[in-house]
């Protein structure tokens, strides 16, 4: 067997070795990704609950405030889901821009 050969023939075992670490390691990725995904999906649910219940609590009570008491508390029930919609904004442009 000729150097170019053997040189060849190792090249090309080497691409057989990288392709199956690469599909090894995607395999990995998507069991670990599915084990975690469903503990994200309750976080956030549990999240949005209470932030329900905290509103609804607030609501309640905010009819027997001064006006600007009500103002106060509605920019402040404002200002948390601005930061509630940017994190979202940004993890969707995140899944997005791993998605590329």
């Amino acid at each position: 067997m000729s150097a170019r050969e053997r040189a060849r023939k190792s090249l090309s075992e080497t691409i057989k070795s990288t392709e199956a670490f690469i599909e090894t390691t995607k395999r990995s990725l998507q069991r670990e990704l599915s084990k975690t995904t469903p503990k994200v999906e309750h976080a956030l649910d549990r999240s949005v609950d209470e932030a329900g219940q905290a509103l609804s609590s607030a609501l309640a009570g905010i009819e027997k405030k001064t006006s600007r008491e009500q103002t106060e508390l509605l920019n402040g029930y404002r200002a948390f889901l601005q930061g509630q919609v940017a994190f979202v904004d940004k993890r969707i442009k995140a899944i997005k821009g791993n998605d590329s």
